[in-house]
């Protein structure tokens, strides 16, 4: 049972636009640490919406059109257990956010939920793509396009289908969805969310670098052995896993495969983060805590030339290439209530910082205002 509210959404303007597309370019980023959303807001001004909606968010990309639906979740009545997790948080990072949520005016992006295949759902959003053209904005030259929902009748029929849903599978935002639990249970909250089918994400690994590792090449390979059967790459060129229970390794300037052995084939249906994580990482090389220890770092795969630039011409850095997990492990994974190591998925899609942010106060579809005292 999921209950979703309307909301106010924030449409930054050009200049937003092009300094993000600019930094983008030149690789920076706008962090929290950085200049705000809300800085930025004030400098360039940009209009808030305060008719209450819901909408159709849609990215037309080379492989097809990808639709998901942005709401509010209203944590006061959705239950606790409606939204399925996978991930660890860190409690330091998440009494930040909640003193992030008291202090600033708005959402800068949703958090990402995954919903199993639904075909009312489906329906809905056809209709509101055909029925409306897209919010003029400039991100539709790079691909991204939001369908506005008004109609009370429509709302109505979409509050009433995540109502019948059992569950929605957290993708990203694991963090900003607990520090919103937490404060829930002193003030009401409501939390932007972009809802995805199943069929829609996509998922990519995360590879890994240890840096500053003291091992012997004989004693990381016996250590190893005990899991895997360990060949060499032809022309030792990096290597990327084919298929799950296969993993990359760079040692020393070479490339080896491995996969899980024989003796180890009851691990072959657990997430190869996990047996990575538990035993590799954890038994082996020390890394107990991989959110914390400063010897691990994470790459997605969109990251891989950053991947291997952290292995070149290091001696005392172990490299780990993985397979991307499938969908249907992700929700399995959710539905046990598994946590999964940190960094473990990059999920798909990933709204731009800056094409849509929210006011927190959410709207109900009579356009009556949910009052929340901040503090």
């Amino acid at each position: 049972m999921i209950k979703i509210l309307p909301l106010k959404a924030l449409q930054p303007g050009k200049d937003i636009f092009d300094l993000m597309i600019s930094d983008q370019a030149n690789g920076k980023g706008h962090k929290n640490e950085q200049l705000s959303f809300e800085d930025l807001l004030h400098l360039f001004g940009c209009p808030l919406d305060d008719r209450p909606a819901v909408y159709v968010y849609e990215f037309r990309g080379e492989f097809g059109a990808m639709r998901g639906i942005w709401a509010a979740i209203d944590l006061s009545q959705t239950p606790a257990t409606a939204i399925k997790r996978h991930e660890e948080t860190v409690s330091s990072k998440v009494e930040a956010l909640k003193i992030d949520r008291k202090n600033k005016a708005m959402q800068k992006s949703p958090i990402l939920l995954v919903h199993k295949k639904n075909k009312t759902l489906d329906t809905l959003v056809d209709f509101v793509q055909r029925t409306r053209n897209p919010l003029p904005s400039e991100w539709s030259q790079m691909g991204h396009f939001l369908y506005q929902v008004q109609e009370e009748d429509v709302i109505e029929k979409l509050v009433d289908e995540f109502m019948k849903l059992e569950a929605v599978y957290l993708a990203d935002g694991h963090h900003r969805l607990e520090a919103a639990c937490s404060l829930q249970q002193n003030i009401p909250q409501q939390i932007s969310s972009l809802f995805v089918s199943e069929d829609v994400i996509s998922i990519g690994a995360f590879h890994r670098v240890v840096s500053g590792v003291a091992i012997s090449d004989a004693l990381l390979m016996e250590k190893l052995k005990q899991y895997y059967y360990i060949s060499k790459i032809p022309n030792n060129k990096a290597y990327k896993p084919d298929r799950k229970n296969r993993l990359g390794l760079s040692f020393k300037g070479e490339w080896y495969q491995l996969d899980l052995n024989k003796a180890s084939m009851a691990w072959s249906t657990v997430p190869d983060t996990v047996i990575l994580q538990d035993k590799i990482l954890s038994a082996v090389l020390g890394i107990d805590k991989p959110k914390e220890d400063e010897r691990l770092s994470c790459f997605p795969d969109c990251q891989w030339s950053e991947f291997l630039a952290a292995l070149s011409g290091n001696e005392t850095s172990i490299g780990f290439s993985l397979f991307p997990m499938a969908v249907d492990a992700f929700i399995t994974t959710a539905d046990k209530g598994d946590f999964l190591p940190p960094k473990s998925t990059w999920i798909t899609p990933k709204v731009p910082q800056g094409f849509m942010a929210s006011s927190p106060v959410a709207i109900t579809a009579k356009g009556e205002k949910v009052h929340v005292t901040n503090g």
